[in-house]
């Protein structure tokens, strides 16, 4: 940190003057290097609030690190808005949950505005009322401020974060490179606060549950392993349960989301079962009767396929004559188009309990207002007043993204912008597998809302269950809500309790 107001030199003895020179140099070379919005300098502000019903004073502060690459020249600004409890008798003991959106890549304001931040977007209850101008935030009394510590990072060109050679843009455009830098950040910023023995927590969500794997295993490798991770609306194992046109799997994974979904707009079969009961059942039937026949392909008799249109209708809301001539398939897009048809309505992707004129699509509805309501609050509350215009929510030409930087063949690692192939495996996984050998006591929590069309709760379950992670502590939780599940104001009490079960105990 940058100090900003510094003694008068002329009346200094010359030892603390060469001192306060080196200071100096140091903090104006750091200051050139960076070139940043925040410029190295800190901005803290005090506040108050009541958290799970305590009352808690903390610090909210703007920072910055400086991330180098191996020849040790800066390469990137990397930071967050951290959140740090002031008087705690534990405080370098204290939990800490570094905490980042997806994108890639994009900056933490959904999560920070939306879900876990000490104050929260004001988001309407009932999906029917209109999502519009002016948004507002309100005080959150479930941020975990009373148990841990929280800091949103912002990746490279989201927030205030920087990139500071260009010749570098293509690393961190990639899983590789983004993770290592997040790794770097919270390494650099556990030492700077002091904080080396505070059992650190990683939580992402989207693209992020694929960056918090990687960023556990990272961890893993050096003194200071993860004591656990937590992955909204996971991608982790995305690669195989994608709807691709020959995957099986893929269609049979999904198709519990579309039952629930059908279930919400009172579509299905079985509305006397409660979202959470129609899953269970559909996820028996989807990956046992429905992919058994789906694997039989064109050996299935007729009689048979008729017979498992009719369950998937039941299941759906959606002709069984549709599944009889679309080889019983269907998919997430096909589902959000035809639902509603009839009412020239289209279901939202992130969140398809909206339905929508196609003219008037958005694609997160109930997160909508929190890029706005983010920049009011820091300007009205954390001092960044005078540099919320330099404030990134989306890295630019994040299309450009490199996802063979994480990636294996054999069991190794492929290096970065090596040679694509059909047998490269997308193994995010083991990341998680080698952060749970690196801690005995490490814990996976998974949580996922179900009326989300972009990450489902099938592959979830899958990956929860999956023979390579540990048989105990792995989590697993399914909340109504889309992508954005954390906003629903229905769930953000049961959310906030199962993270803090995780983390006290």
């Amino acid at each position: 940190m940058i100090v900003r107001n510094f003694p008068k030199l002329w009346e200094l003895p010359m030892r603390k003057l060469f001192v306060v020179l080196i200071a100096l140099a140091g903090a104006s070379l750091q200051s050139a290097s960076a070139n940043t919005p925040l410029a190295g300098e800190d901005i803290v502000t005090n506040h108050e609030g009541v958290f799970n019903g305590e009352n808690v004073t903390y610090t909210a502060t703007l920072s910055e690190a400086v991330i180098k690459n191996e020849a040790g020249e800066p390469t990137a600004v990397l930071s967050s808005t951290a959140y740090v409890r002031t008087g705690a008798a534990d405080a370098a003991a204290r939990p800490v949950v570094f905490i980042w959106n997806g994108g890639p890549s994009a900056a933490s304001v959904t999560l920070h505005m939306a879900g876990l931040g000490p104050k929260r977007l004001v988001i309407p209850a009932d999906p029917e009322t209109p999502i519009a101008p002016p948004f507002t935030y309100e005080d959150s009394p479930h941020a975990l401020l009373d148990l841990a510590d929280l800091v949103f990072v912002d990746p490279v060109e989201t927030g205030f974060s920087r990139l500071l050679k260009e010749d570098e843009r293509s690393y961190f455009y990639s899983t590789t490179g983004d993770a290592a830098s997040v790794t770097d950040y919270i390494r650099q910023w556990l030492t700077e606060n002091g904080r080396t023995q505070s059992p650190v927590y990683v939580l992402g969500t989207s693209y992020g549950s694929i960056r918090a794997p990687l960023v556990a295993g990272m961890l893993a490798k050096t003194d200071t392993p993860a004591a656990g991770l937590v992955i909204f609306s996971q991608a982790a194992n995305l690669i195989e349960v994608v709807q691709r046109k020959h995957s099986i799997v893929g269609y049979a994974v999904n198709m519990p989301q579309i039952a629930a979904i059908a279930h919400y707009h009172g579509k299905t079969a079985y509305q006397n079962k409660t979202v959470f009961e129609l899953i269970d059942d559909a996820y028996a039937y989807f990956m046992g009767d429905y992919l058994k026949a789906l694997a039989a392909g064109r050996a299935l008799s007729d009689k048979e396929k008729r017979k498992v249109a009719r369950t998937l209708e039941k299941f759906t809301g959606i002709a069984a004559d549709y599944y009889v001539e679309h080889d019983l398939r269907i998919t997430k897009g096909e589902f959000r188009q035809l639902l509603f048809k009839d009412q020239g309505l289209v279901l939202t992707a992130n969140d398809s309990r909206y339905a929508l004129k196609p003219d008037a699509m958005v694609s997160n509805p109930p997160v909508q207002g929190a890029e706005a309501a983010h920049r009011q609050y820091m300007t009205d509350e954390l001092g960044a007043g005078a540099l919320i215009d330099q404030y990134v929510d989306m890295a630019p030409d994040t299309g450009d993204w490199d996802y063979v930087g994480q990636t294996a063949m054999g069991g190794r690692d492929m290096p970065l912008r090596s040679a694509r192939s059909v047998f490269v495996d997308y193994d995010w996984i083991k990341s998680i597998v080698a952060a749970f050998e690196a801690n005995p006591a490490f814990e996976l929590m998974v949580a996922t809302g179900v009326y989300d069309t972009l990450t489902t709760v099938g592959p979830a379950r899958l990956l929860s269950d999956d023979v390579h992670l540990p048989a105990e502590g792995v989590y697993r939780y399914e909340y109504e809500g889309g992508h954005s599940f954390y906003s629903n104001d229905a769930e953000i009490e049961r959310l906030s309790g199962d993270l803090r079960k995780l983390i006290a105990e």
